[in-house]
């Protein structure tokens, strides 16, 4: 009977760790991007700003501290075997299958395109308009409902989406002193 619990209880495990291993990977990622951002962001010496008071300071140190906390739990995950993934096609197709999952893997393509895509090729402002107005509808607007039930809500998108590039931008040009692409 204590062997079938402690089976019970090492499945569960198992997942953790696998679940370990791909997060720290991610987040790796994330933190050594964080830190290679914040060295490139602008540390205006020609403004006689205190180095202690540079933009990309606060970022840098969270970028380091999200890198060092992740290698520590990808060097766990390993003692643990969390690289054993199990992936087969059919695994990834039911995944795939499902909506929240299809959901946030949209929602990072989406994030990327902003971020990689159009984002320095564009004005800054017209770059996020296009991110938050093609953002909103792509979640909110309803393929099953014809366009003149749905105008108050395209509208919606684009006075949210207006607001939103004006203010970031306004924002980080004249309250953050830093220059956007």
């Amino acid at each position: 009977m204590a062997d079938m619990h402690h089976a019970e209880q090492a499945q569960p495990q198992g997942q953790m760790h696998r679940a370990d291993f791909l997060a720290s990977i991610v987040l790796m990622g994330f933190g050594i991007m964080i830190v290679v951002l914040s060295v490139q962001m602008p540390r205006l010496e020609h403004r006689n700003i205190n180095p202690y008071t540079v933009p990309g300071l606060v970022p840098g140190l969270l970028g380091v501290a999200i890198t060092v906390m992740s290698v520590m739990m990808f060097a766990r995950s390993l003692l643990h075997r969390g690289y054993a993934l199990g992936l087969t096609r059919a695994r990834i197709a039911e995944l795939l299958s499902v909506p929240q999952l299809r959901r946030v893997l949209v929602t990072l393509l989406f994030c990327l395109f902003y971020a990689v895509g159009i984002v320095g090729r564009l004005w800054y402002p017209a770059a996020t308009f296009i991110f938050v107005f093609g953002f909103i509808l792509l979640f909110e607007y309803r393929r099953d409902y014809p366009l003149r039930r749905q105008k108050g809500r395209v509208a919606f998108a684009g006075v949210e989406a207006l607001l939103t590039a004006v203010l970031v931008s306004t924002v980080f040009r004249y309250l953050f002193l830093v220059r956007l692409p």
